[in-house]
Parts: structure tokens; C-alpha cells; sequence
């Protein structure tokens, strides 16, 4: 299975099968992330998934039921892109009280319930705890990830 630029894949790990990557471009660099989430063994999903990364400012990539055309998980979490243009806000409501927000290009602040305030730049990431929601300000033109667990 091969991914272009903007696209995003689930490879469910499967006994006996190998993988590798590579960068066929020879002109273009490559950012890419890689998540590795134990599974439940009691959820079953298609082995192999992709779906195309929209320029939206909020997308849901994954989750457990596979809503909203995104990948489909066997684990209760919830994987947001998060594409900002320098000073736009956002307000994302979390399902539960852990998350992880993980800057890929860009600045932004991270507002939690209590105004308390957590700056991010290209690279960094925040585990967030015990907060219904949170808002995000692009100090920069920003991508991102959030990764929403309820447990």
C-alpha cells in the first residue's frame, strides 16, 4: 500500500507481514507521523485503510467507529489534523480527560478551562489532562495533531 502527499493510513500490524518506507522523491522532502496504538482485542477493523488529509482547520483522521469518513481504530481514541492559518482560534471539545497535542509545523498556544496558557512550537507536545475542552491559537501558520483519550 502506498501513500501520496496528504494522504493517511491505518496498516493494522498482522503476524508474518514486514514494513518499510521510503521517500520516492528525490526533489521533495517528507514530514510524516507515525502513531502506534496498543489494539483491543475485542474490535476488529479493516487491515489496511487511507484516507485523504483535508486543508480543513479541524479533521478527524481516526476514531473508534470509523464517523465522519475517517480511519476506523480498535482502541477508544480520537485522531484530529489541525491545519491554522497565523492568529486563528479554535475551540475543540474533548471526549474524556487525557489528550496529547503534538505540534508538526508551526507555533500555537494551547488555552485550557482556566486560562492557563501552554505555548508549542514546531516539534513540541503537550499531554493535557482533566479539561473538557480546549482552545488553540496559531501564533504561526500551524499543522498539528491532537489526540483525544477518554480513558
Amino acid at each position: 500500500m502506498q501513500a501520496k502527499a496528504g494522504e493517511a493510513l491505518l496498516i493494522a500490524t498482522q503476524p508474518g507481514v514486514s514494513y518499510s518506507e521510503h521517500n520516492l522523491s528525490k526533489e521533495q522532502s517528507l514530514t510524516r507521523m507515525q502513531l502506534w496504538l496498543d489494539a483491543c482485542p475485542q474490535r476488529e477493523n479493516p487491515l489496511q485503510q487511507k484516507i485523504n488529509v483535508a486543508d480543513a482547520t479541524l479533521q478527524l483522521l481516526a476514531s473508534p467507529e470509523g464517523g465522519d469518513n475517517s480511519l476506523q481504530l480498535r482502541q477508544q481514541a480520537w485522531v484530529y489534523h489541525i491545519a491554522m492559518e497565523k492568529g486563528e482560534q479554535i475551540n475543540v471539545q474533548l471526549h474524556g480527560p487525557r489528550a496529547y497535542l503534538q505540534s508538526i509545523h508551526g507555533s500555537v498556544h494551547a488555552v485550557a478551562q482556566e486560562q492557563q496558557k501552554q505555548a508549542l512550537t514546531c516539534g513540541d507536545g503537550a499531554f493535557i489532562r482533566d479539561e473538557a475542552n480546549i482552545t488553540l491559537v496559531a501564533d504561526t501558520p500551524l499543522r498539528a495533531l491532537l489526540i483525544d483519550l477518554p480513558v
